[in-house]
């Protein structure tokens, strides 16, 4: 078997339907579909009920959160990859899985691109460096993930929210598991979920730093925190400004007064605006 579609869901009964219908409804036939529900008390198990003979495993009862339902879905699943797509997430189309399978890739991680609720595009990167894992991640709802991964380094289940993080960074900077991007937007990710709306993210923050700790050389993690501006205002300033939302304008600004500065002698560039962002 290619691939476990995994669902994890907890007292989302509306948006537990609208990922269900569009898991089953899938050209793409070689996948099984899991669902761990956490003991949901809104009707969800019903709905799972509904459709039980689409099924081929779940399970309604408590958990220790997210990542403990995430690895309780790994350790049930058969597939080659698994691909977690958690309640309120749904997939783009009915032939969205066959045309990422289409690629016939054998890469640990495969990572297609998504929308979101919100009506934004995410594209994953088409090459992961560890500049880019320190600073990001993965787009979790549309990685395709070898399932023998999980053998190695599974979700760290002290997490709240960025357990999957940890996992990408681990597999990544410490494994050297492999990458590929395939082209294909694969799904849309539903951002009123706990992910997006938890405030709670002291406590991952910290888990976060420490994996870094471990994963990076003392010399290389001197420059991180060099760069994550740790050490000094000038390089916080400078990391600051450099992932603010409003950069562009900040660039552009002062790109002008260089200009009038310097009677705007032509070697003061104008800000390189991406694809992602001309959209």
């Amino acid at each position: 078997m290619k691939l476990s579609v995994i669902t994890i869901n907890y007292n989302n009964r509306d948006g537990l339907r609208q990922t269900i219908e569009s898991v089953v409804g899938q050209t793409y036939r070689d996948f099984e579909y899991i669902i761990i529900d956490g003991g949901s008390t809104d009707g969800s198990v019903d709905v799972i009920k509904e459709y039980a003979d689409k099924i081929d495993y779940w399970v309604s009862e408590k958990d220790k959160g997210i990542y403990n339902a995430m690895n309780k879905g790994v350790a049930v699943a058969h597939g080659e990859y698994t691909q977690f797509l958690n309640s309120g997430d749904y997939l783009c189309d009915k032939d969205v899985l066959e045309k990422v399978f289409a690629h016939n890739f054998t890469e640990d991680i495969v990572c297609g691109n998504m929308y979101t609720s919100a009506g934004n595009i995410r594209l994953s990167p088409d090459k992961v460096t560890v500049s880019y894992m320190l600073t990001g991640t993965l787009l979790h709802p549309v990685s395709f993930i070898k399932k023998t991964l999980f053998d190695v380094y599974k979700y760290d289940e002290r997490y709240k929210i960025m357990g999957d993080r940890d996992f990408f960074m681990y597999h990544i900077i410490k494994e050297n598991a492999s990458y590929r991007k395939v082209d294909v937007f694969v799904a849309i990710f539903d951002v009123t979920g706990i992910s997006c709306t938890s405030s709670n993210k002291d406590g991952d923050i910290e888990l976060k730093n420490n994996l870094i700790n471990n994963l990076l050389l003392p010399r290389v993690l001197d420059d991180y925190r060099t760069f994550m501006g740790e050490k000094d205002y000038y390089h916080s300033l400078f990391y600051t400004l450099s992932y603010a939302k409003i950069r562009k304008y900040i660039y552009t600004v002062v790109v002008i007064l260089m200009k009038l500065i310097t009677l705007n002698r032509g070697w003061i560039k104008e800000y390189p605006v991406r694809l992602s962002e001309k959209k």
